[in-house]
């Protein structure tokens, strides 16, 4: 039998949609592209947040806020080689579209269109197609004629749908709102003591609002509509905003638990999008790390046959701990976006962004998890890439009042009460009395990974500090394996005559 040619046609995979050349894909996007929860504009700063449960707040976003948003722009674009921002945020974030207004410096308004132009910054469209379409929602008209007009005269920017045939971006779309639904009745389960540290408020009172406002959550969303998916729009309004109030206003209410319960809601919705499309996700330093959500729980996490969405996890979960880490809040408040244009075009960032990427995308490629080694030194070449960066920026910026922050890479082994800390330039010691305990019997050996925080309150081991704890090794026999490492590092033994109490006190000091 002969198949006419329609046939056959009609017997293939439909063919993907042509695209012009603006409209891309996140398979499209290959230079270290990141999405930042601080351009939410319902982003509220940890320092700031409960200003907003205030009888005195007014509506709308004040401009400490603002200025903490925009500070924020700022760092992700020196932390991405791509930074992909929702249009939504482009149009009703004051922290963004001030650089864009007719009344913005020509400067900034300049860098801002040579960062659309370069492809440095990519607006992600939900299920619009073009970038200029009106909103359902209501929004500054002044400013999305603004917008309108930039992007005609001034920008082209690429876009980014996660398909642009309308039937798969709806299903795609549809899995990230689903996805934010079902978490909501996750949220009760959370460890407390894991919770109340990274939302800092205590054991305590994380178990209270597990056992109260997070389970409310959970039996509300179980009464909603199982064939819409659940509005963080709805959630605000149902437990954290003011009776008569929108949440585009920022008007919070009373309570110890709504700040903390925001938080949370907050880091979740701005999640979905980010591992749908495999980007990395940043947190603010001043805000919860994604870690908060607790994604490697035994009920959670990927099953161990599934080793690379595994690793896609524990990919997210270190790039956010990373970049917390080498920057802190306001780290380049001082810069404007024509600094940072500059900046961008330095060999120096350039080596930066790519050592992130390396370290990042290739330890983590194909599911592959890197040996404590690899990790050591992918992390280190990031640190001292890092820091080559800080110093072509304080060459080419106007303002070096942005730059703040100086990370120590510190090694902490622990095994047997013995807690070693080995930071870059300076000589390691050990009591003497805690090698006489020591005995010739095997043991496990933890080692972590440790990125503290100099210029922090309190100095070495305070503020912005963050540590890896890799899988435990193993010693075959203590007393021998510990004189070998500490030969090995040029520990010098120090004669105390203190035993050391509470073994891992010292390799958790950057949680003081």
């Amino acid at each position: 039998m002969t198949i006419r040619a329609s046939e056959q046609g009609q017997s293939r995979e439909p063919a993907e949609p042509r695209r012009s050349g603006n409209q891309l894909v996140f398979a499209d996007l290959t230079d270290y592209p990141v999405m930042a929860q601080a351009l939410d504009n319902q982003w509220l700063p940890a320092g700031l947040a409960e200003s907003r449960q205030r009888a005195s707040a007014v509506p709308g976003p004040s401009p400490e806020i603002v200025s903490a948003a925009a500070a924020e722009f700022r760092r992700s674009l020196v932390n991405s080689g791509t930074l992909v921002v929702n249009r939504a945020y482009l149009l009703n974030n004051e922290a963004l579209y001030t650089s864009y207004l007719p009344t913005a410096d020509p400067l900034e308004r300049g860098a801002f269109a040579g960062l659309l132009n370069s492809r440095a910054l990519v607006p992600y469209l939900f299920t619009e197609r073009e970038a200029t379409v009106d909103f359902a929602w209501g929004y500054d008209r002044q400013v999305h004629t603004a917008w309108s007009r930039m992007l005609s005269e001034e920008a082209d920017p690429a876009l980014v749908r996660f398909d642009w045939e309308d039937g798969h971006n709806e299903q795609k779309t549809g899995h990230v709102a689903n996805w934010f639904s079902q978490q909501l009745s996750v949220l009760k389960r959370l460890a407390p003591a894991e919770l109340g540290k990274n939302l800092g408020i205590g054991e305590a009172q994380a178990k209270a609002m597990r056992d109260g406002i997070l389970r409310d959550l959970y039996f509300w969303a179980g009464e909603q509509d199982n064939d819409n998916p659940i509005t963080r729009q709805a959630v605000y309004r149902s437990f954290l905003c003011r009776p008569g109030t929108e949440p585009h206003e920022n008007l919070l209410l009373d309570g110890p638990h709504i700040v903390p319960m925001k938080q949370l809601i907050d880091l979740l919705y701005n999640l979905g999008i980010p591992k749908a499309s495999g980007l990395m996700a940043l947190t603010p330093p001043d805000s919860p790390p994604r870690s908060t959500l607790q994604e490697l729980r035994q009920e959670e996490r990927p099953r161990d046959e599934d080793p690379e969405a595994l690793g896609q996890l524990l990919r997210g979960l270190i790039a956010d701990d990373l970049h917390r880490a080498v920057d802190g809040p306001n780290s380049y408040a001082g810069l404007g976006l024509a600094d940072v244009v500059r900046l961008r075009r330095e060999e120096e960032w350039r080596a930066y962004i790519d050592a992130l990427a390396s370290f990042v995308d290739g330890s983590f490629a194909h599911g592959r998890l890197p040996s404590p080694e690899e990790f050591a030194a992918g992390t280190r070449e990031v640190a001292r890439r890092h820091a080559r960066m800080l110093r072509a920026a304080r060459k080419t910026s106007r303002s070096a009042d942005g730059f703040r922050r100086e990370i120590a890479t510190v090694l902490v082994l622990e095994s047997a009460g013995i807690a070693l800390e080995v930071v870059a330039g300076q000589t390691p010691s050990v009591p003497e009395a805690a090698l006489a305990l020591l005995v010739a019997t095997a043991g496990p050996l933890t080692v972590r990974l440790q990125f503290r925080d100099r210029g922090g309150a309190g100095g070495l081991g305070r503020g912005l500090s963050h540590s890896v704890t890799f899988p435990a090794l193993r010693l075959g026999n203590l007393k021998k394996d510990w004189d070998t490492i500490l030969r090995v590092l040029g520990v010098e033994t120090t004669q105390t005559g203190r035993i050391p109490v509470e073994a891992g006190l010292l390799a958790d000091r950057q949680t003081d």
